[in-house]
């Protein structure tokens, strides 16, 4: 496989914090970097957007198939590329924000990257200055609405996937995020796909990529295709409908949804010339809107454009009805409070477990089809211990994701009673906290200290049957 290494290492009020910028002139004080503001307020004011405008847009409208590596990026050629004419529909809509496919799994770059040559820079479309995340962007804030971005974190032609990672593949990534979180002004959410369900975020470390984002834009609001009903590690949730995903009944949690327009058409995400059939403006306004927006949960539709850049006119139509069809609801109450989040991962280097497979519970591989586990054996109690890598002067937040299958919770194998102990030395233990979680199968949350620590221990006491941990996270506090 070729890799092309990297060649040098919400709304008057919101569109005030998400103000216009264009690509190599941002706002100033650089990169759209505005004073970081408490995250449950972002989110809640991300939530109030309601409805966005998912737009998969790429070397995959003209040729090759999901996924696939080494395309012929020559064949990108949108003669007609109008982002003004998708934002115009998005208003018609009553769309409040947009998320642009950056960079899919291909790895094909809408935007001049200095990471490689795979990208808009080096192809004959616009003599090799066109900049379809400029345009995008640029459009639609002059709209009015909120530009956000999905980049994908799987890239098959840089060979950045599950086992074959190396550190010049992990600086490639470092390098293209911070290209799009520094040239085009303020962003309200990073989707990131390709990472969780791919790789893990282990293998790719979430502290890493989340402090990252945070240092560029601390308003930018963290979200991955992570498969899971609950928040861990991300700000926002993403249920992927296509894979099976809906936000619950009794959601509290800040999250979205994603659909495809065409839907009813079994096409993938990108235009193709057999897009098949639309959604009817019922199934958009009342199917999903009437069930998601009393959950906190965003919808957003996406809508292709064609290989002439612009979006098919009966997609432009349908808009256009939803929108006089659909008004948000102001009788819906604010996002409830979220309670303690980590705001300050730490990604465990290893672990080790009186029984079981204790990477299983780090590893941060989860799918719709595959969720590792970490199940001990025998009496309890059990206990996982984690290494941080080195001492945190503020550990003091855990979140413990209970037994998953595909996106649904299980009230088997919860954690009713535990413990947590924290080390510097990996000998000296101290208990942190101990108490009791309801068998409920949601994430639950234990804070504590904050306590200098490099070593986590947490402790099973009892559980509703068998017990079984997905994931083990591990955060700071303030």
């Amino acid at each position: 496989m070729l890799y092309r290494v990297v060649s040098s290492f919400v709304l008057a009020g919101l569109l005030a914090l998400y103000g216009c910028a264009h690509r190599a002139q941002p706002p100033a004080g650089g990169g759209g970097r505005a004073p970081a503001k408490p995250l449950e307020q972002v989110q809640r004011e991300f939530v109030d957007l309601r409805f966005g405008m998912f737009i998969h847009f790429g070397i995959l409208t003209y040729t090759g198939k999901w996924s696939q590596a080494n395309l012929d990026i020559k064949q990108f050629n949108p003669t007609n590329l109008d982002p003004g004419q998708w934002a115009d529909a998005a208003v018609a809509a009553k769309m409040k924000y947009g998320v642009l496919t950056t960079r899919h799994h291909d790895g094909f770059a809408l935007w001049h990257s200095s990471a490689g040559d795979f990208n808009v820079g080096h192809i004959p479309w616009r003599g090799g200055q066109g900049d379809v995340v400029a345009e995008y962007v640029a459009a639609f804030r002059s709209r009015g609405l909120l530009p956000g971005l999905y980049y994908s974190i799987w890239d098959t032609t840089a060979g950045v996937s599950s086992g074959q990672l190396t550190p010049a593949k992990l600086a490639y990534i470092k390098t293209q995020i911070t290209e799009l979180l520094s040239n085009y002004g303020p962003i309200p959410i990073l989707v990131m796909d390709g990472w969780s369900w791919q790789m893990g975020h282990n293998a790719v470390a979430y502290q890493e990529i989340r402090g990252l984002v945070k240092s560029l834009q601390p308003n930018c609001l963290l979200t991955d295709h992570a498969h899971l009903a609950d928040p861990w590690d991300v700000d926002i949730i993403s249920f992927e409908e296509p894979r099976g995903g809906w936000a619950p009944a009794g959601n509290a949690y800040p999250a979205q949804q994603g659909q495809k327009v065409n839907a009813t058409g079994g096409n993938d995400w990108f235009w193709a010339p057999d897009i098949g059939g639309f959604m009817t403006v019922a199934d958009v306004v009342t199917r999903h809107l009437g069930d998601l927006e009393p959950k906190w949960t965003n919808f957003v539709l996406n809508c292709p454009p064609n290989r002439d850049g612009i979006l098919d006119p009966a997609m432009v139509r349908l808009l256009r009805d939803v929108g006089a069809a659909w008004s948000p609801s102001l009788a819906r109450p604010p996002l409830p409070a979220q309670g303690p989040q980590n705001e300050r991962p730490y990604t465990p280097v290893s672990a080790r477990a009186s029984s079981g497979d204790a990477n299983a519970a780090i590893d941060g591989k989860n799918d719709t089809e595959y969720v590792s586990m970490w199940q001990p054996t025998g009496a309890l109690p059990q206990s996982i211990t984690l290494d941080l890598g080195q001492v945190q002067p503020d550990v003091g937040w855990l979140g413990c994701v209970p037994r998953y299958h595909i996106e649904k919770s299980s009230k088997d194998g919860n954690v009713t009673s535990y413990r947590v102990f924290t080390s510097t030395d990996d000998s000296n233990f101290s208990e942190a906290t101990a108490g009791t979680w309801a068998a409920d199968g949601r994430m639950k949350v234990a804070s504590f200290g904050p306590t200098p620590a490099r070593y986590l221990r947490f402790e099973i006491r009892a559980a509703n049957g068998s017990p079984a941990v997905t994931e083990i996270t591990v955060g700071g506090r303030r």
